[in-house]
């Protein structure tokens, strides 16, 4: 980068008539910026690489469509019946910033809302293998909670993660990232983060009998420091055999300080806090050619402390649950082809806010017809104890327009 150049000092009626002589020659030139510059405002392209038009550095922007067809069966008749659906619209934006800095973001449409799902910069100008990420992303927890929805090997997330860290996991902060080469053929990675905001759902409900509305979970908005929210993932991957790599990782997540507020009853319970544990491990191997193959996949977790809160719809007197639950997935997929795969997605897991177990299977078969558009057939079975049982029969479109990418670490 050159360094800013020094504003040239003019007499002030040689840079009015400098603006006078723009205005009058060419209003199209107006309209695209002033052609000097009055002290105190933003300068533009001071290093001189780049103008207003330079289209050198223009960020990858892509999109996708990820829709739905399903039928469930079940003995809740408001639960049964079809339904079609989109379950998002995704645009994202990525670009390099300088040499050192790139950036991205992802813009959803999903429930009739518009969110910014992620929206972070990575520093990678250090002469080691360290990179530093502020902003809003994905948490590294696990093997798979960085990825999107529309980007797993199977319709939806196993439900062992969507119960005890949700369906997604962004959070606000910083992350620092590094990983070392453990040999000719390994190499370990560790991260730690530092969190003012997670994204969270909620575990609380009311009494049996004088139920009430569910409360919402809230963060204050500045924290004591013993308060932020922390995360840490150590991982390592090795070459196992002529086209084999195995790939362990331990992870964790502490919610330093949230809440529950109940608006039925008025009350509110704040000051709690959670932590989540988790242990993955992922097989993968080719065949000789490389066309075919086969992964395993299986992670478990365990979620401890303050999960969840239950009001008194009467009094709003809150009762907190402090307890530790655990649960696990395992996951195993054959790819046939380029073009086709075929998997099984077992999830095991205790509720947080409830003794209730719940079993989830799910078979699938994905077509791809390119890299940019598959459709997927599933059937999936829940099994919830005390509760009725459902089975769901889905078909899956997912299209993409032009690149994709999210910030995604090994």
């Amino acid at each position: 980068m050159q360094p800013t150049p020094p504003r040239i000092k003019r007499p002030l009626p040689a840079i009015l008539a400098a603006g006078a002589a723009t205005v009058v020659g060419s209003t199209t030139a107006f309209a695209q910026g002033a052609t000097f510059q009055t002290p105190g405002m933003p300068i533009w392209a001071a290093s001189g690489q780049i103008d207003r038009f330079s289209n050198d550095f223009n960020p990858a922007i892509g999109a996708l469509l990820d829709g739905f067809g399903d039928y469930i069966v079940t003995d809740d008749d408001e639960a049964e019946g079809l339904d079609l659906y989109l379950r998002s619209f995704e645009m994202t934006v990525n670009g390099r910033v300088d040499p050192n800095w790139w950036g991205y973001a992802v813009i959803v449409y999903a429930d009739e809302e518009v969110t910014l799902e992620e929206a972070a910069v990575t520093y990678s100008g250090f002469e080691d293998n360290t990179t530093l990420r502020f902003g809003r992303f994905f948490v590294d927890f696990g093997k798979q909670m960085q990825a999107h929805l529309h980007d797993l090997p199977y319709p939806d997330r196993p439900g062992v993660l969507a119960e005890y860290l949700g369906e997604e996991l962004p959070g606000i902060g910083m992350q620092a990232d590094h990983w070392w080469a453990t040999g000719e053929s390994s190499a370990l990675r560790a991260s730690l983060g530092l969190f003012s905001q997670f994204e969270l759902g909620g575990h609380g409900h009311g009494d049996e009998g004088e139920l009430s509305d569910e409360p919402t979970v809230g963060q204050p908005e500045r924290k004591e420091a013993s308060e932020l929210g922390l995360t840490a993932r150590m991982t390592q991957f090795m070459d196992v055999g002529k086209t084999g790599v195995f790939q362990w990782g331990a992870s964790a997540r502490h919610i330093g300080s949230y809440s529950f507020e109940d608006e039925t009853s008025g009350g509110a319970i704040e000051d709690l806090s959670t932590t989540t544990y988790g242990v993955d491990a992922t097989y993968g191997f080719d065949s000789n050619d490389g066309l075919s193959g086969w992964t395993f996949g299986a992670e478990y977790l365990v979620a401890t402390g303050e999960l969840g809160a239950e009001f008194d719809a009467g009094t709003g007197v809150a009762t907190v649950l402090d307890d530790t639950k655990s649960g696990y997935y395992v996951w195993a997929e054959h790819r046939a082809d380029i073009q086709n795969t075929y998997g099984l997605l077992v999830s095991s897991f205790e509720h947080l806010e409830d003794p209730t177990e719940e079993l989830q299977l799910t078979a699938y078969y994905t077509r791809y017809f390119s890299e940019f558009a598959r459709l997927r057939f599933a059937v999936s079975h829940a099994d919830i104890e005390d509760a009725e049982d459902s089975t769901r029969f889905l078909v899956q479109l997912t299209t993409f327009f032009g690149p994709h990418a999210h910030g995604v670490n090994w």
